[in-house]
């Protein structure tokens, strides 16, 4: 069976660009007995993946080489199984590679239940799925959010930093984040439900910040480090958190570290990964949130496998709100 995939075809010279990639055929083969042979529906992308193209290997997967197909969490749907538990038509969530069609180990994937399937096929891959577990995980378990607590966010148009600011809310905190465009901040205090919101093209960062929140903050969710993370460090009251999803670019070491020491501050990182025993709480909670209309699924979607590197450069560049997927057709013959 021929399919398409989409392979790193020329390192990036600085900033990633679409025609660092391209769009080949291949053969996808057959899946063997532990196997299954899927075809991908919806495909999430992430930021952090451009770290990895032509570096070291993190917590979320290998280095990516010229020739080498990158791989993300997407919604895949069952096209031939023999493995019990897995029949065409099934709809299930796991780390697939950038193409059309996988064989996959069958135990790499979750199924969707039918009375799952009801909440979108996009929520599996926003609020119910790896994004969505991301900012639980940090916001819940590593920073520990209280109600009336006061929460900053970074990059929080983005498809972490969106469930962030709606989880936030659900539990009864004070949200302020910060954007990069006026239509996003309407974004987040319209849509989202944020109290304050930042165009970070206003003005220096750590000003802007005292502005919004003159009481102070008490929790930080950082997305981009830099001078976000400064200004948050300036800003936590005494006693405050910041919990470290992600940087972008070469966004270097706080100047103003001092702060935690001065402010008994706590800065924590963390790799989702590590804390696969939240699964059930999370998938538990959220899926409440979403049943209750309390959240909502924040996405761009961009058409068609051969869009994959034109959607990639868009999450990088901010051009896109929520988190940013692909939707491919059902290849499940009738």
């Amino acid at each position: 069976m021929l399919g398409r995939e989409v392979q790193l075809t020329a390192l990036p010279d600085g900033s990633v660009r679409a025609d660092n990639f391209g769009v080949v055929e291949k053969d996808v083969g057959s899946p063997t007995k532990t196997q299954v042979l899927v075809g991908i529906r919806r495909l999430g992308l992430n930021a952090g993946l451009a770290h990895r193209l032509g570096g070291e290997g993190t917590a979320y997967g290998p280095g990516i080489g010229v020739g080498d197909v990158p791989s993300s969490d997407a919604v895949v749907e069952v096209l031939e199984s023999g493995v019990d538990g897995f029949q065409p038509g099934d709809l299930a969530v796991g780390k697939v590679p950038w193409c059309t069609t996988a064989v996959v180990e069958a135990d790499e994937l979750r199924r969707i239940a039918e009375s799952e399937s009801n909440e979108g096929l996009d929520s599996h891959l926003t609020v119910l799925g790896h994004v969505g577990f991301t900012a639980y995980t940090g916001l819940i378990h590593v920073g520990d959010v209280q109600p009336e607590e006061v929460v900053y966010v970074s990059g929080a148009a983005g498809g972490v930093g969106s469930c962030v600011v709606q989880f936030a809310k659900a539990r009864g905190a004070t949200v302020i984040g910060v954007v990069g465009s006026g239509d996003k901040v309407a974004l987040l205090t319209d849509v989202l439900g944020a109290d304050r919101a930042i165009n970070r093209h206003d003005g220096p960062a750590v000003d802007l910040l005292r502005d919004a929140a003159p009481d102070g903050i008490d929790l930080y969710y950082d997305n981009v480090g830099g001078e976000q993370l400064e200004a948050a460090l300036e800003v936590l009251n005494f006693g405050g958190r910041a919990v470290i999803c992600g940087a972008v670019g070469d966004a270097g070491d706080p100047a103003n570290y001092r702060r935690l020491i001065y402010q008994e501050l706590t800065m924590k990182g963390f790799t989702v990964t590590a804390h696969e025993d939240l699964r059930d709480q999370f998938e538990h909670e959220v899926g409440g949130w979403l049943r209750e209309g309390k959240i909502r699924s924040l996405h761009t979607v961009f058409d068609g496998i051969d869009r994959i590197p034109e959607a990639f450069v868009s999450l990088l560049t901010g051009g896109s709100s929520g988190r940013v997927i692909v939707s491919v057709p059902s290849q499940l013959r009738k």
